[in-house]
């Protein structure tokens, strides 16, 4: 009688552990995280037209204007504003960042920008950044959001 119970305990353990084992091995490792599989690029609708005045140095701001495409070009346009001779228009391609989250700008021909412009993409808007990928922050950091016009 004895054998029988753990000869039964046994036979049902076996399936069990070979369920859990087939189970773990679809399941996401500890670090991977919901960014992982949803981000800007494949979760939003990011092409379209995007508009703002951010802050210039030289006094009223300057005005402006990004359209980007989905075949990854964009043209963009500053409006200097307050100054004669102030519009400015470039155009090229951009590429993401490996996380999906960012973009960087990169003109065609002679660059107008020192560092190629980079902008975080989010909903309906896009967040311009500094050098080094980050928000620029402090008391204007809103100024530096451009809204998302048209799709």
């Amino acid at each position: 009688m004895q054998k029988s119970k753990l000869a039964s305990i046994v036979f049902m353990a076996i399936p069990l552990a070979l369920g859990c084992a087939h189970a773990n091995r679809y399941a996401p490792s500890p670090d991977t995280t919901i960014e992982t599989y949803h981000n800007s690029r494949n979760s939003l609708t990011w092409w379209g037209v995007y508009e703002g005045t951010i802050p210039s140095t030289s006094g009223s701001g300057i005005n402006v204007r990004i359209t980007l495409n989905r075949d990854y070009t964009f043209e963009i346009s500053y409006e200097y504003l307050g100054r004669d001779n102030g519009l400015f228009v470039a155009s090229g391609t951009f590429r993401w960042d490996d996380a999906g989250r960012t973009i960087t700008l990169e003109s065609r021909g002679d660059s107008p920008f020192r560092y190629p412009p980079r902008y975080q993409v989010g909903e309906m808007f896009l967040r311009q950044l500094d050098i080094y990928g980050n928000p620029i922050e402090g008391e204007l950091w809103e100024h530096y959001v451009l809204q998302k016009v048209f799709r």
